[in-house]
């Protein structure tokens, strides 16, 4: 992304800017064992634990999805690096088991992530939030 590395960390780990990329609430205490709860107006709700917060480099979260608790719980890890011109933010979602109602959830999850890591370079390069169609 062209964008500073401190940016993109402060774009992935403050609240008041997770809304303008990703969901339309959230909560996100910057330490280990917080507890963290993302919100979508009239759709679900994520919530569960900050599981490693390094400030400027990473953030660890654990991920379930509501109505779906029986399943278990799967992980987000998100870094940051300076690259020439920019950063490189890594992301990676895993604990996905391979079986029946993980298919669903996998697949979910990959159109998902594309779309709102798409959203998350268009603003910051940009300054357009792919969610509205009255951001442009």
């Amino acid at each position: 992304m062209h964008a500073s590395t401190k940016k993109v960390f402060r774009w992935i780990s403050e609240p008041k800017r997770l809304t303008r990329w990703f969901m339309d609430s959230a909560t996100l205490p910057p330490r280990k064992g917080g507890r963290y709860l993302f919100g979508w107006e009239g759709g679900p709700a994520h919530s569960g634990k900050v599981l490693e917060f390094v400030r400027g480099k990473r953030i660890a979260l654990s991920w379930q999805w509501p109505g779906q608790e029986d399943l278990g719980v799967t992980k987000l890890k998100l870094s940051v690096e300076p690259k020439e011109e920019g950063t490189v933010l890594r992301f990676t979602h895993s604990g996905f088991r391979k079986d029946g109602p993980w298919d669903d959830l996998y697949e979910g999850a990959i159109r998902g992530w594309t779309y709102f890591m798409m959203n998350l370079k268009s603003v910051l390069e940009n300054g357009h939030d792919l969610r509205s169609p009255y951001d442009w």
